[in-house]
């Protein structure tokens, strides 16, 4: 074998393991993927983990959950950390699995304000354009720009 021949061997069986590789990853892929989506539990078992779900509200674990992760880690019990981390397994069954919104829904303490109109005390007048419309022009019949010409130099 010559050297050209040989360089293009190893070339081919680079290539060869390159796709192979690629083969494999997509496959491992592929299998992988059916089991990250979990089926729609039943309605009866979405009952049950609202349930469950209210009585960890009223016993508080929301409350502490919401001081944060630092505070919670300085005050509390065992115990009560593990109330918050079944709150936390039971808003995920039932956002992914039941359909409620429990997870990753904005906080929101007030809605936003609308836009308030500028009002400075001027008044448009009767038959007195407001904007850049002229009047008795509306955006569907305002004309297009006119095209300029090219001069011939």
């Amino acid at each position: 074998m010559t050297a050209i021949e040989t360089s293009s061997a190893i070339e081919r069986s680079r290539s060869m393991r390159i796709e192979q590789a690629w083969a494999v990853a997509m496959l491992i892929l592929m299998l992988a993927a059916p089991g990250a989506a979990a089926a729609p539990l039943p309605p009866d078992a979405c009952v049950t983990l609202r349930s469950e779900y209210g009585t960890l509200v009223a016993g508080g674990a929301k409350s502490d959950m919401d001081r944060g992760p630092e505070w919670a880690k300085a005050n509390l019990s065992p115990d009560r950390l593990g109330k918050i981390e079944r709150l936390i397994a039971v808003e995920e069954q039932l956002s992914f699995r039941c359909g409620d919104q429990m997870t990753a829904r904005p906080n929101l303490k007030e809605l936003p304000k609308p836009p308030q109109p500028d009002n400075t005390g001027k008044k448009a007048e009767a038959g007195q354009p407001t904007g850049d419309i002229p009047d008795g022009m509306t955006p569907s019949n305002i004309p297009p720009p006119k095209k300029k010409r090219k001069s011939a130099e």
